[in-house]
C-alpha cells in the first residue's frame, strides 16, 4: 500500500490532480461544517430554550395545581364553617353574643379544622352584630383584646360575601415572631344573601404552605416565586422565605405589563423569566432561570462539530486519493492509446458533468411529481384535516389564541371576529336508538341533525358540525356579526328551539339540546364546549326534548350537603321498610327519595345516578342476606349496575330504584302459588280486550311494574312481531270484518277499531293492506239493489 502511494505521488500530474481534488472536497467539508455548525447552534439555542420553557411551564403549572389545591382546601375550610346551621344562628345573636351551645358547636368545628391542617397557624370567626371574636384556642373575646386584631381594617375594606387573601405585616401582638408577614384568609358571612354580619378569619403558616413538593422538579439554579394576589410581595417555595424587595421589584415591573415569559439582568447575570397566574386564588407563579445553563449544550455541539470537521477533512483526504487514482489510471491509459494510434482518429472521452447534469434534472422532475401527488392527497382528504382540526378546538385551550384563528382560514373555515360558542345536540333515550336502527341509519341520521341545526342558524350563526359516532352531535357557532348578551341568548335559544321541532317532525326522534356561552377568542372554545356538556346535565331533571343554556345553569345553587343528609335520612327508612309487611311504609319512603332527587337540581346527573346505585347495591346486599339472590350473584349485580348506566334521566333513576325495591318486598312476603301466565301472555289478554282502545307498551309496563323496554323485548321475543304490529294487525282484522259484513260508514269503522282519526285510519290500512277501506269494501263486499227497496 506504501509502495502504490509512492509509485502515484512520484507523478506530476497525479500530484496535481489529487490536490485539486482534496482542496475541492475540503473546500467543501469546510464550509460545510461551518454552516451546519452555525445553523446547528442556532437551532439547538432555540430548540432548548423552547424545551426550557416548556418545562418551566409544565413546572409552574404542576406547582400552580398543588398549591391552588391546598389553597382551596383551606378556603374550603371556611366555607363550610360559613354553611354550619350552628354559626348561621350565631350571627344573627344580637349584642349579648353566640348562645353557649351554638359556640360550642362552631369551637369543636375549627379546632378539627385547625389540628387536621398543618397549613393553619390560628383560626377565628367574628361576630359583628356583638363586635366578638371566638379562636379555635382562646375562645370569646373582643376584637381589641383579641391577639390577633390587625386584620379587622382588611374585613372593614370587604364590601361583599367573598373569600379574599391578604398578605400583611405579622401582628405585633404576636410573640416568637419567626416571619416579617402573615398571610390571611377572609370569608364574609353570611354565605347565602346581605348584608355582611361577620368573618371567618385564617392565618396560615407560609413556612409550611410556600415550600412545595414541587421543588424536587426544579433544575440547578433554578427558583420559583410564589407573588400574592395584590403583587405587593413574593415567597420562594424552596425555602418557603419572603423574596428579598429589591430582587422583587426588579421582576415585578415586567409582571405589570402581564408578560408570561421575558429575559433580563438578574444577580449579576442573565436571567429567563416565566410566569403564570391562577384563574382561582389569583396568585401569580413565577420561575428563573439562568440563561447561561439553557446553551450548555451549545458548547458541547461545537466542540463536536470541531472535531467532526476534523475528522471529516482526514477522510477526504483518503477518498481524494483513491478517486484521483481511479480517475487518473483510465485517463492516462487512454492518453497512451491515442498516442501508440493517431491514425486511427482521436477519441473523446464521455462527458461526467453532463450526466450529472442530466440527473439532477430528472430528480428534480421527480420531486415535483411527487409534490403534485401530495397535493391531491391533501385535497382528498382535507374533511378529514377539517374534522380533526374541530376536534382539538373542543379539546385544547392554546397558549395563543391568534394563532388558532389563523388556523380556520388554512383549513378553509371562514369565520368572523364577533365570537365563538358550542351547542351540543344529544339523541335521548340513547338505548333505544342503538338498538332502533343500524350504524349506516345512525350515521345518517345524525348527519341530518347536524345539517338541520346548520339550516336554521340561517344568516345568524355560521355552524361547522363536529361529526362523532356517539350520542352527541357537537356544533361549533360563530356570529355572523357582534351581538349583545340578551340578543345573542334569545336567539340561540329560539334556534335550538326549531331545531328540536325540526327534528321531532321530520325523524320522531328526541334531542335535548346544551348551550355553551359565547366567548371572544377562538382559544375558548374548549371552555364554551364544557360549559354546553355541563348545561345538558339539567337535562336529566327536566326530562328529554329540553334547551338547556349555561346561562340558566349557573342560576341554580348546588346543595350537595343537604341533599347527602336527606338521602341518608331516606336510606335508612327505605331499607328499615324494605322487609315490612305494611307496603305504604315502603311507598311513602319511595316517595319521598323521589321529591329529594327531583329538587336535586344542584348536583350532577352521574353523582346523583351513582348515589342511587348505592342504594340499589345496599337493597342487593340485603336481599342476598334473606337469601333472594340468583346463585350469581355477581352478574345480577353487574346486570343491576348495566341498567342503570343506561337510565338518563332523574324520573328514570328514581323509577329502577322503586321497582327493584318493590320486586324485593314482594319476594319477601311471597306465597307458593300455582303458576301465573308470562308476562307476555298477560298482555297478550289485555290486547285481546282492549286493542280497539287508546293503549300503549307504557301503560301497561307501568301497571305491571315492569321497564317498558324490558316489556318490550319480552313481548317480541313471545310472538316475533312488536306490540305495534300485533295492535294494528287486530285493529285491521277486525276492520276487514266489519267491511264485508257491515253496512257501517268507514270513520264509524275507524272509530270502533281505535281510530278516532278518519285520516289515520285511512292511511295505516292502505300501508299494510295495499287499499284504502273504501276500495276494499268496493272488492269484497260490492253494493247491490234490493228489489224490495224503492231508492
Amino acid at each position: 500500500m506504501i509502495s502504490l502511494i509512492q509509485s502515484a505521488f512520484s507523478n506530476f500530474k497525479f500530484r496535481s490532480l489529487f490536490f485539486r481534488i482534496l482542496f475541492i472536497q475540503v473546500l467543501l467539508v469546510v464550509v460545510t461544517a461551518a454552516v451546519v455548525g452555525f445553523l446547528g447552534e442556532r437551532y439547538s439555542q432555540n430548540v432548548v430554550r423552547d424545551e426550557v420553557k416548556q418545562s418551566s411551564m409544565q413546572v409552574l403549572e404542576q406547582t400552580r395545581r398543588l398549591m391552588d389545591a391546598l389553597l382551596n382546601d383551606v378556603d374550603q375550610i371556611t366555607i363550610r364553617l360559613a354553611q354550619n346551621m350552628a354559626f348561621s344562628r350565631a350571627l344573627e345573636a344580637g349584642g349579648e353574643g353566640p348562645a353557649k351551645s351554638d359556640a360550642d358547636v362552631i369551637h369543636d368545628v375549627m379546632l378539627e379544622s385547625y389540628i387536621s391542617s398543618p397549613y393553619i397557624e390560628s383560626i377565628s370567626v367574628y361576630y359583628a352584630r356583638s363586635g366578638l371574636v371566638q379562636s379555635a384556642l382562646t375562645g370569646l373575646s373582643k376584637v381589641e383584646d383579641s391577639d390577633d386584631p390587625e386584620w379587622f381594617p382588611l374585613y372593614a375594606s370587604m364590601h361583599k360575601t367573598e373569600g379574599k387573601w391578604f398578605v400583611r405585616p405579622y401582628p405585633k401582638t404576636k410573640t416568637n415572631q419567626l416571619n416579617e408577614t402573615q398571610v390571611t384568609l377572609i370569608r364574609t358571612t353570611p354565605w347565602v344573601g346581605t348584608p355582611i354580619n361577620g368573618a371567618v378569619v385564617v392565618n396560615l403558616n407560609q413556612q409550611a404552605l410556600f415550600q412545595s413538593p414541587s421543588i424536587q422538579l426544579i433544575r440547578h439554579g433554578e427558583e420559583i416565586w410564589m407573588v400574592s394576589p395584590d403583587g405587593s410581595l413574593a415567597y420562594n417555595i424552596t425555602t418557603g422565605a419572603v423574596v428579598n424587595e429589591k430582587e422583587f421589584s426588579m421582576v415585578s415591573e415586567h409582571m405589570a405589563d402581564r408578560t408570561s415569559a421575558f429575559t433580563g439582568h438578574f444577580r449579576g447575570a442573565d436571567y429567563s423569566f416565566t410566569t403564570v397566574t391562577s384563574p382561582y386564588t389569583g396568585w401569580k407563579y413565577v420561575n428563573l432561570i439562568p440563561t447561561v445553563s439553557l446553551y450548555k449544550s451549545g458548547q458541547a455541539i461545537q466542540s463536536f462539530m470541531f472535531i467532526v470537521m476534523v475528522f471529516s477533512i482526514g477522510i477526504a483526504g483518503i477518498f481524494a486519493f483513491f478517486i484521483s487514482l481511479k480517475i487518473y489510471s483510465p485517463i492516462y491509459s487512454l492518453v497512451q492509446l491515442v498516442s501508440n494510434k493517431r491514425e486511427e482518429g482521436k477519441g473523446h472521452p464521455p462527458g461526467e458533468e453532463k450526466s450529472e447534469v442530466t440527473m439532477l434534472l430528472a430528480a428534480f422532475h421527480s420531486l415535483k411529481e411527487k409534490g403534485s401527488e401530495l397535493d391531491d392527497q391533501l385535497r382528498d382528504n382535507w374533511p378529514v384535516l377539517q374534522q380533526s382540526f374541530l376536534q382539538q378546538l373542543i379539546q385544547e385551550q392554546p397558549h395563543d389564541p391568534e394563532e388558532r384563528l389563523a388556523k380556520f382560514a388554512y383549513y378553509r373555515l371562514p369565520v368572523t371576529g364577533s365570537g365563538f360558542f358550542v351547542s351540543v345536540l344529544r339523541i335521548d333515550n340513547y338505548a333505544s336508538y342503538v338498538e332502533k336502527y343500524s350504524s349506516f341509519d345512525q350515521s345518517s341520521i345524525r348527519y341530518f341533525i347536524a345539517k338541520v341545526g346548520s339550516e336554521l342558524a340561517g344568516s345568524t350563526f355560521r355552524v361547522y358540525p363536529l361529526h362523532t359516532e356517539s350520542r352527541d352531535i357537537i356544533l361549533i357557532c360563530n356570529p355572523e356579526e357582534d351581538l349583545a348578551t340578551e340578543d345573542f341568548r334569545a336567539q340561540a335559544e329560539a334556534i335550538a328551539a326549531a331545531t328540536l321541532s325540526s327534528i321531532a317532525n321530520y325523524l320522531n326522534l328526541s334531542v335535548s339540546v346544551g348551550i355553551g356561552g359565547l366567548k371572544t377568542s377562538a382559544g375558548e372554545i374548549s371552555v364554551s364546549y364544557q360549559e354546553a356538556m355541563e348545561a345538558l346535565e339539567l337535562r336529566a331533571f327536566k326530562g328529554a326534548g329540553f334547551v338547556s343554556p349555561i346561562w340558566l345553569q349557573q342560576e341554580r345553587e348546588p346543595s350537595d350537603q343537604q341533599f347527602f343528609r336527606k338521602l341518608g335520612e331516606v336510606k335508612r327508612d327505605l331499607l328499615l321498610h324494605l322487609r315490612s309487611e305494611e307496603p305504604d311504609r315502603l311507598q311513602d319512603a319511595l316517595q319521598r327519595l323521589h321529591r329529594l332527587a327531583q329538587q336535586a337540581e344542584g348536583l350532577s346527573f352521574p353523582l346523583l345516578r351513582h348515589s342511587l346505585f348505592q342504594l340499589i347495591v345496599e337493597m342487593f346486599q340485603r336481599a342476598s342476606e334473606l337469601g333472594l339472590v340468583s346463585s350469581q350473584p355477581d352478574e345480577e349485580l353487574t346486570c343491576l349496575q348495566e341498567q342503570m348506566m343506561w337510565l338518563e334521566t332523574v324520573e328514570q333513576a328514581v323509577r329502577f330504584v322503586h321497582d327493584y325495591a318493590c320486586t324485593i318486598n314482594r319476594q319477601v312476603h311471597a306465597e307458593p302459588a300455582a303458576e301465573r301466565p308470562s308476562v307476555a301472555q298477560q298482555i297478550l289478554a289485555y290486547i285481546q280486550l282492549n286493542f280497539d282502545k287508546d293503549i300503549s307498551l307504557g301503560g301497561i309496563a307501568d301497571q305491571l311494574k315492569l321497564d317498558p323496554s324490558y316489556v318490550s323485548r319480552l313481548f317480541r321475543q313471545e310472538i316475533s312481531m312488536t306490540f305495534t304490529d300485533y295492535v294494528i294487525m287486530l285493529r285491521l282484522d277486525k276492520a276487514k270484518e266489519l267491511l264485508q259484513h257491515s253496512t257501517q260508514a268507514i270513520k264509524e269503522i275507524g272509530s270502533s277499531v281505535g281510530y278516532a282519526n278518519q285520516r289515520s285510519f285511512n292511511r295505516i290500512f292502505k300501508k299494510y293492506e295495499g287499499v284504502t277501506p273504501g276500495e276494499y269494501r268496493d272488492i269484497h263486499a260490492p253494493s247491490k239493489l234490493a228489489g224490495d227497496q224503492i231508492y
